[in-house]
């Protein structure tokens, strides 16, 4: 927009505004006596606000650090658990005045509701958090601000304190519990040893290698005694053939010397061919034949002795044969004994094994239920630590950084707002309207705006100005006077108006 088109507007908001100026300053009127008069109706709300801060640390916690620990502190968003419950709301509404007589359900609960609403709780860092509230008077938004962070403090030290002790009795009913099964465990460990004596898998280990070790031995002595019975059963034979046939040859001997003694006998009372005589002689003869073949089938000498008797190798071989035999029997039936006692050790491996597992699962329980315990017993020692530190109010976690302050200005828009911004809304509203009818207007104010409608078809030679005779001036310079002494007497009441209106805020 060029300069001429700006003068042409601001020339016909002039005009306007002088043809319209009643109404402007109507419109001027109303709107500060209406901004005037919404600042005297607009409620006013005081807000309170306090700093908490969640401490972590005291002057105690460097002597207990690993010994105790206190209670967990509440952050913002737990304290605005537990501040925005019914039950803490309640308590600040009874305790703090405000319900006025009316302690009906129904007014409790709005109560209730307006706090929820109206009590705000917004981190400030790490540890420290605000609580603000705000109420239409000063003395509400403090007292109900102060019994707010009050009960909050006591609410979380009793809070505190019964987790403490809670935590305290749980953990001593489950240290009273694995004290139990700790006295089973031994009971049942004492029990299991006492009944199963029979060694430790080393031992039998050790006494299974001996007994086979001892069988080994046992059955190459065996072989042994087997290998010298055999030999001395074939010695035993042979010379029971020599003895047999020595026997024999030493009955027919005798035999022989008989017959001879009777031929002898014979001879002396007949010849030789009396047939006795020759009877005899020839039984002699067969006789002979047979010790002679004797002698030479079963390799008998003359020399020797004709009786077993008077055989001291034949006897030393019996000896041998029954020393042997006693020394087999003996060794068999000490190795059936050390049998069976390695089948009794293989059966007592077995059962030290079985019994074994069984130990380890008893001892493996009972260390576990020991150290269980154990750790228990140190939990609940911190936990009497922490509750005592409760209980003597070294844990307090929440401080009051700033209290609570009387509020002595309200916040949000105040009458003096309304009072700068009426005269203000007054001035422009006319203006604006006087704009707004100029752009939807359809008439004509300008020559400039006649020759950019029609470009093509009309030429503007020149434009007409406005012409006033001496009367209309002085008739305008008449409305001008009363327009402003109007306004300026208006300006003096509305200024009466908001000094007696901040003078009395004052006081």
């Amino acid at each position: 927009m060029d300069p001429q088109q700006l003068k042409d507007l601001a020339q016909a908001i002039w005009l306007e505004l002088v043809h319209y100026k009643e109404w402007c300053v109507a419109i001027f009127i109303v709107v500060s006596l209406a901004a005037i008069g919404l600042g005297y109706t607009w409620p006013q709300s005081y807000k309170t606000s306090a700093v908490l801060n969640a401490d972590e640390q005291n002057i105690i916690a460097p002597l207990l650090s690993g010994r105790a620990e206190v209670t967990k502190v509440d952050r913002s968003q737990d304290a605005k658990e537990v501040i925005y419950t019914r039950s803490f709301l309640e308590k600040v509404v009874k305790e703090s005045g405000i319900l006025e007589g009316d302690a009906t359900p129904d007014a409790i609960e709005r109560k209730i509701y307006g706090l929820r609403s109206t009590i705000e709780v917004s981190s400030v860092n790490k540890n420290y958090f605000r609580v603000s509230y705000t109420a239409p008077s000063p003395d509400r938004s403090f007292t109900v601000l102060s019994e707010t962070v009050r009960q909050f403090v006591d609410h979380t030290a009793k809070q505190k304190k019964e987790e403490s002790y809670s935590a305290y009795q749980f953990i001593d009913s489950q240290v009273q519990a694995y004290k139990r099964q700790l006295e089973d465990a031994e009971e049942k460990l004492k029990i299991f040893k006492s009944g199963n004596i029979d060694g430790s898998e080393a031992s039998v280990s050790s006494r299974i290698s001996q007994l086979r070790t001892e069988i080994e031995n046992l059955k190459l002595s065996i072989d042994e005694t087997n290998s010298r019975l055999k030999t001395v059963k074939s010695q035993l034979e042979n010379e029971s053939s020599y003895l047999q046939a020595r026997s024999k040859l030493d009955s027919l001997e005798q035999r022989k010397s008989g017959l001879n003694t009777e031929l002898e006998n014979l001879r002396l009372s007949y010849q030789e061919n009396y047939p006795d005589v020759v009877s005899l002689k020839l039984q002699i003869a067969e006789l002979d034949k047979r010790i002679e073949e004797i002698y030479r089938l079963d390799g008998v000498t003359t020399s020797g002795s004709s009786s077993t008797e008077q055989n001291p190798l034949y006897e030393e071989l019996r000896k041998q044969m029954a020393v042997a035999e006693v020394d087999l029997r003996t060794q068999k039936q000490r190795k059936a004994s050390l049998e069976r006692l390695l089948e009794q050790e293989y059966a007592r491996a077995e059962k030290i094994a079985a019994n074994e597992a069984e130990l380890s699962e008893l001892t493996r329980d009972y260390d576990v239920t020991k150290r269980v315990y154990e750790e228990m017993l140190d939990r609940k020692e911190k936990a009497r630590m922490s509750m005592a530190l409760d209980v003597e109010g070294q844990g307090v976690s929440y401080k009051i950084h700033e209290p609570p302050v009387y509020p002595l200005q309200s916040t949000g828009l105040k009458f003096i707002h309304f009072a700068i911004i009426g005269p203000i809304l007054g001035f422009i509203i006319p203006i604006g309207l006087v704009i707004a009818l100029i752009m939807l207007d359809p008439r004509i104010r300008s020559g400039l705006a006649l020759a950019s409608k029609f470009e093509d078809e009309v030429e503007v030679i020149g434009t007409i100005p406005h012409s006033s005779t001496a009367l209309a001036k002085r008739v305008v310079r008449r409305d001008a006077v009363i327009i402003i002494g109007v306004t300026l007497c208006f300006l003096a009441l509305y200024a009466v108006i908001v000094a007696n209106k901040l003078f009395s805020s004052t006081l």
